[in-house]
């Protein structure tokens, strides 16, 4: 089935979607092909047969749909990946404030306006907003007392356990400087971020389990609050080979990821064991809260 990674050498040209977007939908197709996700890899290639105005790469892309299906009626689907690995990074409930924001998780370098959560729902973001905060926000924010015991959500290496660079903190007006603890997880490679930390108990190059404690929640750096800032990146595969924010709950909404299409984006998967992935309440229903789409 490898033939059917490599299949166009060449990306077509649309007036609604921008190279870059398209380029991210292939390496979409080829990852599913390569783990054979053959729903997943039909889904995209019906995508690109609706996006695709040239006919002959049309019709490259309906016999290509025509072998994936051919496919999957000889082989059948593979059982479901075995990525759920993160385990609670604290013990208890607590409310979340912030989610993922799938259109530009990228910071201050969002700035679109547009907060698009893991569900497809579609605000405008802002400080009074129960589940959506931060335009570009790359996690999920915990609101809770300081000094509550932050754990590691999976077993790995710290990779950094020190206070961030300091930075010009727009909220607080004031240059700010976190507690913020970094762990790799080699194996699955994908790395796990907690931010505003009041204390850290880990060193660099520590090798700690899940559960493991690695620090206490706190509100240092920018921060209008005590909270946990939870945050994980994929190493690999990304459409840049760069690494890139994802969102542990992974994407429910109609469509595809508009973060997995960008460039600089990369697919979001359920990451959590089971019974293990902290609630999101009422923000799981957030469109009912911030009112229709805009």
């Amino acid at each position: 089935m490898y033939q059917f990674v490599n299949i166009l050498p060449g990306f077509p040209q649309s007036s609604s979607w921008s190279e870059g977007s398209l380029r991210g939908v292939y390496a979409q197709l080829r990852r599913a092909v390569e783990r054979r996700d053959w729903a997943q890899a039909l889904r995209l290639v019906d995508l690109l047969l609706q996006r695709s105005p040239d006919p002959a790469q049309r019709q490259d892309l309906e016999h290509y749909r025509l072998a994936l299906e051919s496919h999957r009626s000889s082989n059948g689907d593979p059982p479901p990946p075995q990525w759920p690995f993160l385990h609670k990074p604290f013990v208890g409930e607590f409310p979340v404030t912030n989610l993922f924001d799938h259109d530009l998780p990228l910071g201050e370098e969002d700035g679109n306006g547009r907060f698009v959560s893991g569900q497809g729902q579609v605000w405008i973001p802002g400080p009074l907003h129960p589940c959506g905060k931060s335009d570009g926000h790359a996690g999920y924010d915990w609101a809770m007392p300081v000094g509550t015991s932050i754990l590691a959500a999976a077993p790995g290496r710290v990779t950094v356990a020190r206070p961030e660079p300091a930075f010009f903190c727009p909220a607080l007006g004031r240059p700010v400087r976190g507690l913020r603890v970094r762990i790799l997880h080699e194996p699955a490679g994908l790395e796990t971020l907690y931010a505003h930390l009041s204390q850290i108990q880990v060193q660099e190059g520590q090798r700690v389990a899940a559960g493991e404690v690695i620090g206490l929640s706190g509100d240092s750096g920018c921060a209008s609050g005590p909270h946990l800032h939870f945050e994980v990146r994929r190493l690999n595969p990304t459409n840049s080979g760069q690494p890139a924010p994802v969102d542990p709950y992974g994407w429910f909404g109609p469509g595809l990821d508009p973060w997995s299409l960008h460039p600089l984006g990369a697919e979001s998967l359920f990451l959590w064991q089971v019974g293990q992935a902290p609630s999101l309440g009422a923000c799981w229903q957030a469109q009912q809260l911030s009112g229709p789409p805009q």
